[in-house]
């Protein structure tokens, strides 16, 4: 009876929560259910008798102001989400080589773990971060107008927010088009969203219309230093003190807001954890004024100014919460568990659960199970398995003096202060982690998903087990469970990882890009096997103009995780085209045509994804005078690899060494050229003293390529330094990668020797043509190309060049970190002339 219960009422609960408000809890964790406190169960429990919402709007991760966000759900206690028009992808990457979908997927885990910190809630549209826009109309043009409308609806629609708060203003004034753009979008959704004539498809799926009371722009100090000025005699602004503290968290609404903004460690966004006074800004953009300086004036937050249910119905919930609270133990959390199962329990007798009934149902069903202290977990020997039969340990503590009953295929009671151990033989689980979801099908410009994922972050832990209570008329309490393979390590204690559902194999090609120079090419993969005695053919798919050898390339790997390598000799004809050489294995345990990767920081959860066993072939006419380089690793960049693609020795140089008096000028006299990573100046702080070594490499003939920095308070040197005579870092780029080049010194070698770059040189080139170029330049310099945006004054610092002694320096903010590992023809072309010994 109790199974035939548990499944009943979960179908009536979930099909109710899905049609009335947004994921269960659960569906969008990325870590298992942690067990707070007896002062945070307590603070849980105050939170049940608040009913507002609020929902800021943002365009990128680490746009959100986490101090206000802070303050809203710990400090007023509503509920509070954050929805991100994209997931960052289109930006850099402090900490590691990442890019595009792969940044993408880090930043998105990141702001999951600042909201598990400050206690908001994240969501995202389906918009694809393409990098630096310079308007809202650039970024509908590429998105989409209506189509990002829409799923701004559908999170106003899901959520239900009360109020709406933006970031940034509708105009130029937010900086970035991106900005503009969320600032836009949320003002029409604002209108929309209770509107049954807009996006109605939404409707007949199962929402319903739903209208914010008020929209207000948060406004910053950071922006405009003399905000406080303005808003004073201005009636439409309202200030909040954010920097409240809160005894039962032990924190300032500030402190938390500081470690969840560090969370963006992909962007060195690392805050401090303030205390005392600290005031924000927000502006009413549109609905009722309030007719106080309380920014939720009027809003009834309590169960008395809830949609469902009866007046008594309402407030016998009020009630029976503030008894709760009032009996509740802190030495003893788990006597307030028959009174939170009976509250539960009248919550389940009503059959119309709406809104924050349904909301109250999962909250309830937490707090019995962190007051009882339950643990559950599924545990395996590995990271990876290639289906869900695999063996593993079902493990549940009951740590309270009550006995409970737990569900998996069959009842089984757990006295109070025990342990309870089953051992998995090949049962079929839920609770394993799969890749990002949003990545799945191919994408241009927007994630292709299912219209109910709009705006989930993730898709999160699946598995769980049904908690029984003595009483044997409550209903199961629904315990989430993540399968995860627990280690020790010497030095970190213990690691914890989730576990990953595979394919049977991994095929891992030695490089994502071949330029085939003429003649025969070399091509190098291995696979992976992701299971014991992996058997069957690796086989490769050319594009047109190309050809291979005949013999079979036959897989036997005997142990998961152990790999074989293959060779195979490509031939392209003299109409060879560009494009991707695509792997297949197929055995009789099944086939993929995947390479997996894994995304591994200490701040995040493991990640796994996976992208198209290929690789990008691309015939190229190229002369390299250039044989050895030496690079200077900066914030984290593939173009080493895409070098040697070139046929180019890469030797890593660390700058430290130099004044430890392990690298001496003589030592860098071998390189025919040194290049500077991405962002070196930014994050390598022996460059303050390297650089000087650098001027006296270039000085006896060497020649150095600076890729781009950024002007910010990490900087190692005053840019004005960075070069042999100076120049100014600026913001300015050319985000069009169409732009078309004009070139300002035709006959310079640099355009000339050893390839003769022309504009066909700069076709096909990937999200821009470069960023933070340089201005105020010394007349020593020469500027070689100009680009602009449309409608703009072209920009001629994003490839400057000037003699010095007998060698050459050069700095450039195209983005080469982007074109050369993208395959991309002219810039291999014209980085080869930019390293290239000078003549």
């Amino acid at each position: 009876m109790h199974v035939l219960y548990s499944r009943a009422l979960r179908v009536l609960i979930v099909a109710l929560a899905l049609h009335t408000s947004f994921f269960t809890p659960h569906t969008s964790a990325q870590r298992p259910p942690e067990q707070p406190n007896a002062a945070e169960i307590l603070y849980e429990m105050q939170k049940l008798n608040v009913l507002g919402s609020v929902l800021y709007i943002v365009a990128h991760p680490d746009d959100e102001n986490t101090r206000l966000i802070a303050w809203l759900a710990n400090g007023k206690k509503v509920r509070t989400g954050n929805l991100s028009l994209t997931r960052g992808d289109g930006g850099q990457n402090l900490i590691g080589p990442e890019l595009g979908d792969a940044l993408g997927i880090i930043r998105t885990q990141e702001l999951l773990e600042a909201r598990r910190i400050d206690g908001g809630e994240q969501f995202f549209t389906r918009a694809v971060d393409f990098g630096y826009s310079k308007s809202a109309k650039e970024s509908f043009e590429k998105w989409g107008h209506d189509e990002v409308l829409s799923d701004v609806v559908r999170v106003i629609r899901q959520f239900r927010p009360d109020i709406i708060i933006t970031r940034f203003p509708p105009t130029r004034e937010a900086g970035h088009g991106h900005h503009e753009a969320s600032a836009i979008l949320a003002a029409e959704a604002f209108d929309l969203a209770g509107d049954p004539k807009a996006f109605p498809e939404q409707l007949e799926q199962g929402l319903e219309v739903w209208q914010p009371r008020r929209l207000f722009f948060n406004g910053s100090t950071w922006w405009k230093k003399n905000l406080a000025e303005i808003a004073k005699p201005d009636s439409g602004w309202y200030t909040v003190d954010v920097g409240g503290y809160d005894p039962l968290l032990g924190l300032s609404y500030t402190e938390i807001a500081g470690r969840s903004r560090s969370m963006h460690k992909s962007q060195g966004f690392g805050a401090a954890e303030t205390r005392g006074e600290m005031i924000e800004y927000l502006k009413l953009v549109k609905g009722d004024k309030p007719k106080s300086s309380d920014i939720f004036e009027g809003i009834d937050m309590t169960w008395g100014g809830a949609a469902s249910g009866t007046k008594r119905q309402r407030h016998n919930i009020y009630e029976s919460i503030k008894r709760i609270i009032r009996s509740y133990d802190a030495s003893n959390p788990s006597a307030s568990v028959p009174k939170l199962s009976e509250l539960k329990m009248g919550i389940e007798r009503n059959s119309h659960l709406e809104g924050y009934e349904i909301l109250l149902y999962w909250d309830l069903q937490n707090l019995i199970l962190e007051c009882l202290g339950v643990s559950a977990e599924f545990l395996f020997s590995g990271p990876y398995q290639t289906n869900e039969l695999e063996q593993g340990e079902f493990i549940v503590h009951n740590r309270s003096a009550t006995q409970i009953q737990v569900t998996l295929d069959s009842l089984h009671t757990i006295a109070p202060y025990s342990l309870y151990i089953e051992q998995l033989p090949q049962v079929r689980i839920g609770g394993f982690s799969q890749e990002p979801f949003w990545l799945r099908r191919s994408h241009g410009n927007l994630y292709s998903v299912d219209p109910e994922d709009v705006g989930r972050p993730v898709f999160g832990i699946t598995g769980s087990t049904d908690v029984w209570l003595p009483n044997a008329f409550a209903s199961p309490n629904f315990l989430p469970i993540m399968a995860l393979q627990k280690w020790v390590d010497r030095v970190d204690g213990q690691r914890i990882r989730p576990v990953y559902i595979t394919p049977v194999a991994s095929i891992i090609p030695e490089e994502q890009v071949l330029i085939a120079r003429g003649g025969p090419q070399t091509l190098k993969v291995e696979v992976e096997a992701l299971t014991d005695s992996l058997t069957g053919q690796l086989n490769l798919t050319l594009p047109e103009g190309w050809a291979t050898t005949k013999d079979l390339k036959l897989v036997n790997i005997v142990k998961r995780n152990e790999r074989q390598s293959f060779t195979f000799q490509l031939i392209p004809n003299e109409n060879a085209v560009a494009g991707p050489g695509k792997f297949e294995f197929t055995g009789p345990k099944g086939k993929t045509d995947r390479t997996l990767h894994e995304i591994d920081y200490p701040h995040i959860m493991p990640q796994v994804y996976y992208t198209p066993a290929e690789v990008k072939l691309v015939p190229l006419d190229v002369n390299v005078y250039a044989k050895t380089v030496g690079y200077i690793k900066g914030a984290g960049d593939d173009v080493p690899a895409a070098l040697e693609q070139l046929g180019v020795t890469v030797e890593m140089i660390d700058a430290s060494a130099s004044s430890a008096g392990q690298l001496t000028l003589e030592d860098l006299s071998r390189y025919d050229a040194i290049i500077t990573g991405i962002r070196a100046y930014n994050t390598v702080e022996a460059m303050k003293t390297f650089n000087t070594v650098l001027m006296k490499y270039v000085e006896n003939g060497g020649t150095l390529v600076c890729q781009y920095n950024t002007k910010s308070s990490d900087m190692m040197l005053p840019d004005s330094l960075f070069g042999p005579y100076p120049f100014k870092l600026t913001r300015d780029r050319v985000t069009v990668e169409e732009a078309p080049p004009t070139f300002l010194a035709p006959e310079h070698p640099l355009l000339n020797t050893p390839n003769k770059i022309t504009s066909a040189d700069f076709d096909g080139w990937v999200q821009e043509r470069g960023l933070y170029f340089c201005g105020s330049l010394d007349p020593h310099y020469t500027p070689l190309i100009a680009w602009n945006d449309p409608g703009e004054q072209p920009l001629n610092g994003g490839l400057i060049t000037c003699d010095y002694g007998k060698g050459r320096y050069v700095y450039t903010g195209i983005s080469f970190f982007r074109e050369l590992p993208a395959g991309v023809p002219g810039a291999y072309r014209l980085f080869a002339n930019l390293i290239g010994r000078r003549q």
